[in-house]
């Protein structure tokens, strides 16, 4: 009979049999994800077709400055000396081109306008999308450059965003009492909500330990902020704004995260739903309807 080998010995042979097996799997799967993270945090470079000047629209190629320092080159439309001003914010995808039918329309009601892309979008895309984590940086930089605009009322600010910008206009709003007015397209709570939303849209997958697994790599990515992407809209300190949620029947997730937001703002603000939400290249009566009531909502709200 063969004498069995000592357990210091078989634990020994385990540990190499299995370590290496278990590390590959590890890495296989940490590759997965990251691949899933990376692809969700570059949406590519979306073409500018159109340009103020297709809109008839005055404008200056400008640089303002993230709260960071970074710089980012936005569009400023001036409206009517004095008059209170709007940031435009297209969102995950978009480009500041796609804005442009409604900057027109706010322009006619006398608003000074400031366009810019978020980040990894557009047409020459700033690095990566953190999904809501540095954005508000962005935001705040906006809000700042409306504010020293010598044209333009620094006391009376809007803000329209789409999703990303919507999210980052919501929470620069909760610490400048000069935004006035939001209307808010497709927001949600907290980047972890975006990231799942992009996990089933672009990879048709809704698999919660996926969902876990990409947000754990992508809190590694951006782990400057990894504390930050966990804060929640102050919706006490917006209370006292007046608030257009907007939801689509296109976004279904989102709109759903964005009547939650609605529901738990005291004093309820508006909430309407589109047809369609505000996406890339909108076009016909669903693009012209959504203008209107944008702009109704601003030049109500904001005179």
């Amino acid at each position: 009979m063969k004498p069995q080998a000592p357990a210091k010995i078989q634990i020994g042979k385990f540990c190499r049999t299995v370590f290496p097996a278990v590390a590959i799997l590890l890495i296989g799967v940490t590759l997965i994800l990251g691949f899933f993270v990376y692809k969700i945090s570059h949406p590519g470079a979306v073409p500018e077709s159109v340009n103020p000047s297709h809109y008839l629209l005055p404008s200056l190629d400008v640089l303002m400055f993230s709260a960071n320092g970074k710089p980012i080159p936005a569009w400023w439309i001036p409206g009517l000396k004095g008059g209170p001003g709007i940031i435009l914010a297209p969102g995950y995808g978009m480009s500041r081109s796609d804005p442009l039918s409604l900057a027109a329309a706010l322009h006619e009601k006398g608003f000074n306008l400031l366009i810019y892309d978020q980040r990894g979008s557009g047409g020459a895309p700033r690095g990566a999308s953190s999904l809501g984590v540095y954005e508000t940086e962005d935001m705040l930089g906006a809000v700042q450059y409306m504010r020293d605009r010598p044209e333009s009322d620094g006391r009376k600010i809007g803000i329209w965003g789409v999703d990303i910008g919507a999210l980052a206009g919501l929470k620069a709003a909760g610490v400048s009492p000069e935004v006035r007015s939001i209307a808010a397209d497709s927001v949600f709570q907290s980047p972890s909500d975006f990231l799942s939303y992009r996990i089933e849209e672009d990879f048709g997958v809704n698999n919660r330990l996926l969902q876990l697994g990409c947000y754990q790599i992508f809190r590694l990515v951006h782990i400057r902020g990894s504390i930050s992407s966990s804060v929640e809209i102050p919706l006490r300190q917006l209370s006292d704004r007046n608030i257009l949620f907007i939801k689509g029947e296109n976004r279904r997730q989102l709109g759903y995260l964005t009547t939650g937001i609605y529901d738990a703002l005291k004093p309820q603000k508006e909430l309407i739903s589109f047809k369609t939400a505000r996406t890339h290249l909108m076009s016909g009566e669903d693009l012209k309807n959504y203008d209107r009531q944008v702009v109704n909502f601003f030049h109500l709200n904001l005179k």
